[in-house]
């Protein structure tokens, strides 16, 4: 035991912690506070168990001063964990306590979540931060040779001190990875409240008038008062008072309580998953997003519903946000490779989804629709999530449309089409847009384009465009809005029957190998 006692880091000389450990003890401090005010630092010490830790602090506080045993003498010299301590309010006795643990696992295993790691967070009375300055100020006064110059910041956090001792316990329960220094997407958050005590914080508000402003009036007063008790403001107040003032007004050490800090929510939280691939869309009734007109619904389904229902439920997410590298109208069918797009999974309680289910849940959309498909199924990271906008007007896109001319036209009418290269448009807002989209003008690039007969009245119209071209509009005119448009290429009228993506040339998301 005296090998141990060693190991604590405030003291070079292990006999000089004797007389504060006592104090520490008949204060009213559980195990691990009494070890952390005597500058404890090593997180083994605080993962053994409650009756390790009992025999430590026993070994501390029941030795005459200049006299480390190696085993305890007293059982009845420590307090016990129905005791509430006067430091954390009972989070390092009950908090960590085997039926608490228990009640975080049937909570997370009710809601099904399923996490290669997981990160813990506290949410602590803000009275805790009063009650440690003034256990600090109380070893300060009774052992200024000792504690003369240091500060509550040396002190082990308590909330460290509990992720010590509860997150390697939770792991084993949980089947989780943890780490206490990585943060993990998936968070596990325990809000601790203590009523008893709720109101130890309120002598502040009057007596440092320039952290907390005087209201004049009473209501607002009373309403708002917890509103402007915050951590930060209360931490602000404490060191705006001399330790003389302080004292005075808080009794140091603490009072005693008579409850224990219970955990009134446990919160799980994980960040948003993202999946992304391509899609092909064959319809020419489907719209690519719930399309709703005046209030009502036009089309039983979309393409995003198609695609992200499927995903929402293999990841067990409570909603969902779709996008993609640009979008095409009900009418119109995207080939090729398919349109990249991307599925941001929100509170997700299912994270990790191998590769081989991945397959299997394009396999699964696939066969429940001939209205679309998909490919190149993956999960991506937040920060390879954000390529698919980077740099999107850029982008080219490769088209062909069934095009009808009013006149009668020969295949050497479609040859000088070849020629033009980089074409120049200024594209109005369309008409048919132009309910949910602002005025404005646009200046638009057709790289190249060609045009294959059919007869003598529709050929078929291939063209490469800057993305974000507004093809049926370059093809008709739209009464002049386009400027030029094929009609005043050709010297003719010419209008759009069908209209295909045949490719949007994006690198992204990876190719996968089916």
């Amino acid at each position: 035991m005296a090998e141990e006692l060693k190991q604590l880091k405030l003291f070079s000389d292990v006999t000089a912690m004797l007389a504060p450990a006592k104090s520490l003890y008949e204060a009213g401090c559980c195990p691990c506070c009494l070890l952390r005010f005597l500058g404890e630092k090593d997180s083994q010490i605080y993962q053994k168990s409650a009756e390790e830790l009992q025999a430590v602090a026993l070994t501390l506080c029941s030795q005459p001063q200049g006299d480390v045993a190696d085993g305890p003498t007293d059982s009845k010299c420590v307090n016990t964990d129905d005791i509430p301590c006067i430091a954390c309010l009972g989070i390092l006795q009950h908090g960590c306590s085997e039926e608490f643990l228990e009640k975080i696992q049937k909570k997370i295993n009710e809601e099904g979540y399923k996490s290669q790691l997981f990160s813990l967070s506290l949410m602590t009375p803000i009275q805790l931060i009063v009650r440690e300055h003034a256990v600090m100020l109380f070893l300060r006064q009774r052992f200024s040779d000792l504690y003369t110059g240091q500060s509550i910041e040396k002190v082990t956090s308590m909330k460290d001190v509990y992720k010590w001792r509860c997150g390697p316990r939770l792991k084993d329960k949980l089947n989780m990875e943890y780490h206490h220094q990585i943060e993990s997407p998936f968070l596990i958050q325990l809000m601790f409240e203590h009523k008893e005590t709720e109101t130890e914080c309120s002598f502040l508000i009057s007596a440092c008038p320039k952290v907390f402003p005087s209201n004049s009036s009473r209501k607002r007063k009373r309403d708002s008062e917890q509103g402007v008790l915050n951590r930060t403001s209360v931490a602000r107040a404490i060191s705006s008072l001399s330790e003389s003032k302080f004292m005075s007004l808080v009794r140091c050490p603490p009072e005693k309580v008579d409850t224990m800090c219970r955990c009134e929510e446990i919160t799980c939280y994980h960040e948003a998953v993202f999946v992304a691939g391509r899609y092909n869309k064959y319809s020419r009734t489907l719209s690519q997003t719930p399309w709703v007109v005046d209030g009502e619904r036009r089309g039983k389904t979309s393409v995003s519903e198609l695609i992200c229902t499927r995903i929402q439920a293999m990841f067990m997410a409570q909603e969902y946000r779709f996008s993609s590298a640009g979008r095409e109208d009900v009418d119109v069918r995207t080939l090729g490779r398919g349109r990249p797009f991307l599925v941001e999974l929100i509170q997700p309680h299912v994270s990790d989804v191998p590769i081989d289910k991945m397959k299997l849940l394009q396999q699964e959309i696939n066969s429940g629709t001939t209205d679309i498909a998909v490919r190149d199924l993956q999960v991506v990271s937040r920060e390879e999530s954000g390529k698919l906008k980077v740099g999107e007007t850029e982008k080219t896109k490769s088209y062909s449309a069934l095009v009808r001319v009013e006149k009668t036209i020969q295949p050497d009418d479609l040859k000088f089409l070849e020629e033009i290269k980089d074409l120049k448009l200024a594209q109005k807002t369309p008409i048919r847009v132009i309910h949910r989209r602002p005025l404005a003008s646009r200046d638009r690039v057709i790289h190249n384009m060609s045009g294959e007969y059919i007869d003598s009245h529709h050929f078929t119209l291939h063209l490469k465009t800057q993305a974000g071209t507004y093809i049926k509009e370059f093809v008709h005119g739209d009464f002049g809005r386009t400027q030029p448009s094929l009609s005043t290429l050709m010297h003719m009228d010419t209008d759009i029957l069908e209209l295909d993506v045949e490719s949007v040339d994006v690198d992204w998301p990876k190719t996968i190998d089916e």
